[in-house]
């Protein structure tokens, strides 16, 4: 037996480098192992959960909590592949946990075993129902049943009153506090009467079940060797958790990196990872500071931000290949569409170099920030999959818009007349449907205007209605007007429409702002209708097929790309206007910077723009991140080609 684990370890000291041995083979007693960016933290605990067993240690003894339930089966088939025992080990989701876990105590909550876990929309139903039975009308000016459902999980992962959730994130609704406390107290009690529970119920009531001494000793005596992945994701309640099932032997290895705490949105505390060492006495503190996957000048990147990262570890990380690699590559616009212009440029130049789609990625702060460059990219050609938000053309009210222009464009086109006539206050689902009959016997808007809608502008109720949409029409038609002019028209018509349609949705006016500023760049409704219709994405949803990658920055944690570009550089963007004046909001921000650099194995492409011109949402100062004093000089700030606005072979493009 001793010259077996001789082997074991010998083999294993060729296939890890130091420190994650370190993780590897210190089993007993509490270890932080911070994990920086790509320094293998899944092989760490693939290994460690193959070494315990293979030191005798009984697998089912041994439980991996992570936040996904494939990563757990990944890492616990890998280590398998060298000892079947391993696929024993209890793994899987903080979730998937608790609810085996209730299941036999569920009797301690006032619950039976066979209770149902309610997914989000059957949450979102059941407090819908708590609303009418309350007399509580969500059509009006009360919260709707996911903005309530959003309100009760922030209280539990934030550790927030109801009255400082609702303050956060719906202040509309602040005079509303009395009646939401009301629905939030009839909502649990629902769940009880029906022997159901919610995700967040699932964390809470383990938490509580834990605290039963009797319980507690019997869940720690199982489990005896406990693992934690990704621990600067958890929140308050699992925190609480990982503790309450480690008090009595201490034998727990959480990993993370308190650099990529980046989802403080939805409850994850950044000091859960920070204060670790102080809850476990003796706790053993491992740094993986080699990274396999970019470059030293990438990383030289990622320090730059490390170092001037407040309450942290203190790390460096170094390639561990050696490689030096180009220097990232910093580059400014005159605005957002230059910048859009070139990326789409570069990546089709990179494309004709035989660099596949998909070893390049652009990351950006919000969904918002990618929608010029979703235009350019579909002028292009370039096929993308867009990861974190809404593709631009596909949202509600932008169709909306659209479907106003496609009526001059082709006045046979149903489906717009049906969406815009359903648009109009006070006009029923019948009346729309007597309109469209009337509507197919004419070819011609001018004969439309003329012969349907004209009777319907006197003596008829909601004429007024009918008189602006007939003004609009007639104003859409006019001689040699450019598609920026319609897009205006338009907007003036709807704008009174959406706020009512989305009143609590007010970023729906930036969007249509660009959709103006989009519509600029073309001299004929034909080009640009076209460009709007034409979806690069619409046969790229076999994972086979080759796609650029468009995604968020917090969407794109834990991947990784050959070729990386952020875009949208400038303050109030990227860092989000939202968290300029908090300061740990802002630190979050800059931790997220660091994910987006360390995404990039071989290039980094970073760029900001002066934004000219009277753009309403953009402040003409670049990231503060990227100041001097922040990276120091770790940027090439020579363009690699002319930035100049480039002229396509389309004659709609300016």
């Amino acid at each position: 037996m001793a010259e077996g684990r001789t082997h074991i370890i010998q083999d294993l000291k060729s296939q890890l480098n130091a420190s994650q041995y370190e993780a590897v083979t210190t089993t007993e007693g509490p270890v932080l192992v911070i994990a920086g960016a790509g320094s293998g933290k899944t092989r760490v605990i693939e290994y460690r959960s193959l070494y315990l067993v293979q030191q005798e240690i009984d697998p089912e003894s041994i439980l991996l909590l992570t936040f996904t339930r494939r990563s757990a089966q990944e890492m616990i088939e890998r280590a398998s592949r060298n000892d079947p025992r391993c696929l024993k080990i209890d793994g899987g989701t903080f979730h998937s946990f608790a609810s085996k876990t209730l299941r036999v105590y569920s009797k301690n909550l006032g619950l039976s075993n066979s209770f149902t876990i309610y997914d989000e929309g059957d949450a979102e139903e059941a407090i819908r129902r708590c609303c009418n039975k309350m007399g509580y009308d969500q059509d009006k000016e009360f919260p709707k049943k996911n903005e309530l459902k959003n309100v009760f999980s922030l209280c539990i992962n934030k550790g927030m009153a109801v009255d400082d959730a609702v303050l956060a994130t719906y202040v509309d609704y602040e005079d509303r506090l009395g009646e939401i406390k009301t629905v939030q107290k009839e909502y649990a009690e629902y769940k009880l009467r029906n022997n159901c529970v919610d995700y967040d119920d699932l964390l809470v009531y383990l938490r509580v079940v834990l605290g039963i001494d009797e319980i507690r000793e019997r869940l720690s005596s199982r489990y005896r060797y406990i693992m934690v992945d990704e621990f600067q994701d958890t929140n308050g309640v699992q925190a609480d958790i990982v503790r309450l099932l480690a008090m009595k032997h201490g034998n727990v290895m959480v990993v993370g990196d308190d650099a990529q705490s980046i989802y403080g949105f939805r409850g994850a505390n950044h000091l859960n990872i920070l204060r670790f060492p102080n809850e476990f006495e003796g706790c053993k503190v491992i740094k993986l500071q080699e990274n396999y996957r970019s470059t030293q000048s990438i990383l030289d990147v990622g320090n730059a931000v490390l170092n001037n990262m407040s309450h942290k570890f203190e790390k460096r990380l170094v390639s561990a290949t050696g490689a030096v690699g180009q220097q990232p590559m910093l580059t400014c616009f005159d605005d957002v569409y230059e910048e859009a212009a070139w990326l789409a440029r570069k990546v089709q130049a990179m494309k004709g170099r035989g660099i596949a789609l998909r070893d390049m990625a652009v990351l950006f702060r919000t969904a918002f920030t990618s929608m010029p460059l979703q235009t350019e990219l579909i002028r292009e050609g370039v096929r993308f999959k867009l990861f974190g938000g809404r593709k631009f053309y596909e949202m509600a009210n932008v169709r909306d818009v659209v479907s106003y222009l496609r009526l001059v464009a082709n006045p046979a086109d149903e489906l717009a007349w049906h969406r815009v006539l359903m648009l109009l206050p006070g006009i029923g689902a019948r009346t729309v449907e007597r309109l469209l009959q009337l509507i197919v016997h004419y070819h011609s808007l001018a004969d439309i205007i003329d012969k349907v809608f004209t009777p319907f502008c006197s003596g008829q109720k909601n004429s007024e209605v009918f008189v602006s949409l007939k003004k609009l029409l007639g104003d859409l038609c006019a001689p040699s007007i450019l598609p920026a002019r319609q897009v205006e028209l338009v907007m003036g018509h709807y704008e009174p429409i959406m706020r009512l349609k989305y009143k609590k949705e007010p970023s729906r006016v930036k969007e249509l702002f660009m959709l103006g500023q989009m519509a600029q760049r073309y001299r004929t409704l034909k080009d640009f209708l076209a460009d709007v219709a034409v979806d690069p994405d619409k046969d790229a949803n076999d994972d086979d097929f080759e796609y650029l990658t468009l995604s968020t920055v917090h969407s794109a944690k834990g991947l990784e790309w050959g070729k990386v570009f952020i875009i949208g550089l400038v303050d109030g963007i990227f860092p989000s206007n939202r968290s300029v004046d908090d300061a740990a909001d802002l630190e979050e921000e800059k931790r997220l910077f660091y994910v987006a650099v360390t995404r990039a194995k071989e290039e980094l492409f970073l760029s900001f723009y002066t934004a000219k011109g009277a753009n309403e949402y953009v402040k003409a100062r670049r990231c503060r991140f990227l100041d001097p004093e922040n990276v120091g000089k770790t940027f090439d700030t020579r363009t690699m080609e002319p930035v100049s606005r480039p002229v396509y072979r389309r004659s709609g493009y300016r």
